[in-house]
């Protein structure tokens, strides 16, 4: 699986002229950190950047017509892991976020000692049914890998971006002592603030509707969704 830097992203990002960035990741992988700098970096209004808790706890339907709905953004999601290959939108790139395991792994670890992500394991595990062809018994990180590593062919623009490429970005923290908040992306400690403010371009009965989809096809009773 090739995997590019931030810089080679960009530049097939203005190349190729498209509008809109998908970003995939799992948790503990730096996603809030890339999603931050790497929009930023491009050019993105804050206005147009939509962080991963937009949509979790969502309906696949929910992303999929924010996809339809909406343009010019950067999006971040650690979920629909199986449901992904569905979406489709001209003009965006599809990117996921490449993290050495060990690092995400202790970066859990870390997580978890302060009471954060205790169903990380869990949640990650269900969709293991979902990829028979794809060793079970690996740990949480590889498998995430290896299923993007199935799935890229299913995009028109897609790429693997490197985690470990933006340790040269001005932004980036090379003394990861000084990291004690579980969403700290600057050297003060203090967790980045979440503020979902963002305009959606969804109806009140859009709404229900996916409130109600939500209910009816939950994550207990199909994983595909979510």
């Amino acid at each position: 699986m090739k995997i590019s830097t931030y810089q080679e992203v960009s530049s097939y990002f203005k190349n190729h002229k498209l509008k809109n960035i998908v970003l995939f990741s799992q948790a503990r992988s730096g996603s809030t950190f890339i999603t931050h700098s790497f929009s930023k970096y491009l050019g993105f209004k804050k206005e147009n950047v939509f962080i991963e808790e937009y949509f979790q706890n969502k309906h696949f339907v929910y992303l999929k017509n924010f996809l339809k709905k909406h343009d010019n953004f950067f999006l971040n999601t650690n979920e629909f892991v199986y449901s992904r290959i569905f979406l489709k939108k001209n003009e965006t790139l599809f990117i996921y976020l490449y993290r050495d395991e060990e690092e995400i792994l202790n970066s859990y670890k870390k997580a978890k000692k302060l009471g954060y992500y205790l169903g990380w394991e869990e949640f990650y595990e269900k969709y293991k049914n979902l990829f028979p062809n794809i060793d079970s018994s690996i740990n949480i990180p590889k498998f995430n890998h290896l299923v993007w590593e199935s799935q890229i062919s299913s995009f028109d623009h897609a790429l693997t971006l490197s985690y470990s490429s933006f340790t040269g970005h001005p932004d980036f923290i090379k003394d990861r002592s000084v990291i004690k908040k579980l969403k700290q992306i600057g050297k003060e400690e203090k967790n980045l603030e979440i503020k979902l403010n963002n305009k959606i371009n969804f109806s009140f009965f859009e709404k229900i509707y996916f409130l109600i989809r939500r209910k009816i096809e939950s994550r207990k009773k199909d994983m595909k969704n979510y």
